[in-house]
């Protein structure tokens, strides 16, 4: 095994080491100032393993996880399929839904997206309307099923085929023949961890981090929460603060920054879970008077994130090929359309942008819907494969 590979799966071992924090919050801000009982040593140690860790995510992604073979290969020929992200404006989510199209398309599928708005009606509308319109089949992205479970159930009911995506079983309900749930939790806290090992590998033991906690959903909440504890968990001495925001109340961000940065003055990192919100959280920044001082590390790396990166605005985007998740979804879909269990996701593939490996990419709308950014579309036959068509 080359230095390289051994080297990124000590890396993501360390990333997949980290427990699940289940606090939740609401909109408040939290200032803990270190001394979780931790050493100097304890910190140099933690900051040298995040540090080894990033430095395998900054290369182009070549690799991709074996998928396991389908039981059956289902007939895709003709099916339409209706994908329902949680809110379209968010161009990760979008870029998923683009990619679950894509892979429809090798397959003979097509698949039409309807918004969810963030809006429990506007979830269940598009459910009720998949339904009426003869869908062969749903995928939600990012929708807890309690949030429109009596729709859920109700397009089940009719017989027809739904992927509840990216987020864990929520509200009692269980997968079954009909109705399953694609369970990438696990891989969406490790880009959290992520982050955290971003910013400490560049700033170091002198790290004082504001994290916003991102509470739109189960999924978030863990995964924020996950990495606030692997940032004091790999760094005890340094510091951490934290505001929570949803994006229904995006535009309370900014002031959000703007008074954890009064309340926690020496912060020099800001940890923004999605590069959507870093606008307003670097409008606060600016509120402050201290946007000068404090490096941005996000994920998603759409295109606006990576030309802040390449700009010198932002330091780090962690992201990972939104055509790639979209196949994993669409990989979801098809075990379920097979009658076989939908695999949760657990292995993170993605690459940290830094100004040192994002100046030479070629920075367009349409270049955030390829894998360019990141390596090759290989993936593409490492699933065809599993589904038994090619």
């Amino acid at each position: 095994m080359s230095p390289h590979r051994q080297t990124a799966r000590r890396g993501a071992a360390l990333l997949a080491s980290a427990a699940l924090v289940g606090m939740l919050g609401a909109c408040a801000q939290d200032s803990v100032k270190a001394d979780t009982g931790g050493s100097a040593e304890d910190s140099a140690s933690g900051i040298a393993k995040a540090e080894e860790a990033v430095a395998a995510m900054r290369g182009e992604v070549t690799e991709y996880p074996e998928e396991p073979a389908l039981s059956s290969t289902p007939d895709m020929a003709g099916k339409k399929i209706t994908v329902i992200p949680l809110g379209d404006n968010i161009p990760v989510i979008h870029g998923v839904a683009v990619g679950i199209q894509d892979a429809m398309e090798a397959v003979g599928a097509t698949a039409s997206i309807c918004d969810g708005k963030f809006t429990p009606t506007a979830v269940a509308d598009c459910l009720k309307q998949a339904g009426d319109q003869g869908a062969d089949a749903v995928v939600s992205l990012f929708i807890d099923y309690a949030m429109a479970g009596t729709a859920f159930d109700a397009l089940a009911d009719k017989g027809v085929p739904v992927l509840i995506g990216g987020v864990e079983p929520t509200g009692g309900r269980e997968s079954d023949d009909t109705l399953a749930f694609y369970d990438n939790t696990g891989r969406v806290g490790q880009l959290y961890d992520a982050m955290s090992m971003s910013a400490l590998a560049q700033g170091g033991e002198d790290t004082n981090v504001l994290w916003l906690r991102l509470m739109d959903s189960t999924t978030t909440r863990g995964a924020s929460d996950q990495g606030v504890a692997t940032f004091k968990e790999l760094c005890p001495t340094c510091g951490v603060a934290t505001a929570d925001f949803t994006t229904a109340n995006l535009d309370k961000l900014p002031s959000a920054v703007s008074a954890a940065m009064v309340a926690n003055p020496d912060t020099n990192a800001m940890i923004v879970p999605v590069d959507s919100f870093v606008p307003p959280a670097m409008q606060g920044l600016q509120s402050s008077g201290k946007a000068d001082q404090v490096q941005v590390f996000s994920s998603s790396s759409d295109l606006a994130g990576l030309q802040r990166v390449r700009d010198g605005q932002q330091a780090s985007d962690l992201g990972t090929p939104v055509v790639y998740e979209g196949w994993k979804y669409a990989n979801g879909l098809m075990q379920l359309l097979a009658g076989d269990e939908v695999q949760p996701a657990d292995a993170m593939v993605t690459r940290d942008f830094t100004a040192e490996n994002v100046a030479d990419l070629e920075l367009t709308d349409d270049a955030y819907f390829t894998p360019d950014w990141f390596g090759d579309d290989r993936f593409k036959d490492v699933f065809l494969k599993a589904w038994g068509v090619s």
